[in-house]
């Protein structure tokens, strides 16, 4: 069992697409995070939601040669 991080949703059991990106994401290293380090805030971090989103993301970094941490914590793509 892996720890997703303090702000995860789980998806509905049927959602297997969501259930793919949730994979990708803690597979990536990343986790469901949005509590700064320091304790004094919260920003929420962009995760991706399908797996269409993370295939998205895994050509970006394929194209700018990111990581797919990096990658995966892309709210826009254009900011690659």
């Amino acid at each position: 069992m892996v720890f997703a991080g303090h702000d995860f949703a789980a998806p509905r059991k049927a959602k297997d697409r969501e259930w793919a990106a949730v994979a990708a994401v803690l597979g990536a290293g990343l986790r469901y995070e949005g509590f700064e380090t320091c304790g004094c805030g919260r920003e929420p971090k962009y995760r991706p939601h399908t797996s269409a989103q993370v295939r998205a993301r895994r050509r970006i970094a394929a194209r700018k040669g990111l990581a797919d941490a990096q990658a995966l914590a892309l709210r826009d793509l254009g900011d690659a």
